[in-house]
């Protein structure tokens, strides 16, 4: 459930909180600056057995090499961000894929 908007409600953000219902005041791109804060406090960076770098989530202990891929798990486990579409609602929890829906309709947004 994501609330009880009116049909066709556009703030123009298409943000939304998960504990609310109710649009966040955020730009489109997802309210970038503050998930990346968010992400950062709970990401680490460690040393595997073999010395290699890994990078860690410091809520669930999920760890990999690339940095992207636990920066990416964090923001759609543990933040709930959800970003809705401003032309046909669908609703996202990670900005890449709401970055790659966006292509999708191409010319209408402008």
């Amino acid at each position: 459930d994501y609330g009880n908007y009116e049909e066709g409600y556009d703030d123009g953000s298409g943000m939304i909180d998960p504990n609310t219902g109710m649009p966040i005041a955020a730009g489109a791109d997802g309210n970038k600056d503050d998930i990346d804060v968010h992400v950062s406090e709970k990401l680490l960076e460690e040393k595997s057995e073999d010395g290699l770098k890994m990078w860690t989530c410091s809520d669930c202990g999920f760890c990999r090499r690339a940095k992207w891929d636990v920066r990416r798990h964090i923001e759609q486990r543990h933040l709930e961000v959800t970003i809705q579409c401003p032309l046909c609602h669908s609703i996202f929890t990670r900005r890449d894929k709401y970055r790659a829906h966006m292509k999708k309709h191409g010319d209408r947004l402008r």
